[in-house]
């Protein structure tokens, strides 16, 4: 599958916590976030805060992303509960030029049979452009959904080419390594930043974190490590002691509040029912922080 890619489940930016999308924040991140040499991003997931907004709000946000996106490429994040607003929202973003939709189960009713998820994934592919490609949302922790392989069994038999991955947020490593195994086209992405080099030896493709949003270097070294044979564990090992720093939190709002000490970017709210860290919650995450890593203030781009 070639060198693994990194990408960033990025935040949205909110003017309050009950106020609009901030698109001029979008564009700076996206273009710092470039700089730092990410391959794509994916709006509008859960760390983007997905399920807080509006269809209309996401098909604004892709079109900022799409208008902005330079080199990088776009895994759109299209998932709702009801079906309507799958298929509008994946639509629309690949008519606009995303390089694929992450697409969340319906999550509100729980227990589905694999018949009723197959269902709704056949029945979404059967609304979109015959070049459309999915990536399947694994995150059960969330949506308390989880994708078994009947299910992308089936879809491999009824729309083989619009499979095109899935995301393993579950924290399960076997699941992923049996993934990977049983359909070895799949391109899996892990989205648990402490499993990475685990998930690479297992035949990753590549992961879309949280963490990207911040320390997207920090993910890349063990990207690199791994591709080099230097020492990947030494590698995962920050990249797992900043993800344990952010633990305490919600990831959006700590996010956002890095991003602040990090950049030149302001600090962005996150929307309710999250809330933003407070100012000594905030001075307590970049403390520990800068314990693990030493990092300093970077200048925006």
């Amino acid at each position: 599958m070639g060198a693994p890619e990194l990408f960033v489940a990025s935040v949205t930016p909110f003017t309050s916590p009950s106020g609009a999308v901030d698109h001029s924040f979008i564009v700076r991140h996206l273009r710092w976030l470039e700089a730092q040499g990410v391959d794509g991003v994916v709006p509008c997931g859960t760390t983007g805060e997905g399920q807080s907004l509006s269809v209309a709000e996401r098909m604004a946000i892709f079109d900022t992303v799409m208008q902005h996106r330079g080199r990088l490429r776009v895994f759109a994040g299209t998932g709702c509960a009801a079906l309507s607003d799958t298929i509008a929202l994946t639509r629309y973003a690949i008519e606009r030029g995303a390089d694929a939709a992450l697409v969340l189960p319906p999550f509100y009713f729980k227990n589905l049979s694999d018949a009723g998820l197959l269902g709704y994934y056949r029945a979404l592919c059967d609304a979109l452009p015959s070049g459309a490609r999915l990536i399947l949302y694994h995150i059960p922790p969330i949506s308390h959904v989880p994708i078994t392989s009947a299910v992308i069994e089936g879809l491999y038999q009824s729309h083989p080419h619009m499979v095109y991955g899935l995301k393993d947020s579950g924290g399960d490593p076997a699941y992923l390594a049996a993934l990977t195994q049983r359909f070895p086209g799949l391109r899996v992405y892990v989205g648990n930043a402490e499993l990475l080099a685990q998930a690479l030896r297992d035949g990753a493709a590549g992961g879309i974190f949280a963490l990207s949003n911040v320390f997207p270097r920090e993910m890349r070294a063990v990207m690199t490590a791994y591709l080099t044979g230097s020492d990947v564990e030494a590698a995962q090992q920050r990249v797992t002691a900043l993800s344990q720093a952010l633990k305490p939190y919600s990831a959006p709002p700590a996010i956002k509040a890095l991003l602040a000490y990090l950049t030149d970017l302001p600090r962005a709210s996150s929307r309710f029912p999250l809330v933003d860290l407070a100012p000594d919650e905030a001075e307590a995450l970049w403390a520990a922080v800068q314990q693990v890593s030493h990092v300093e203030r970077l200048s925006d781009v």
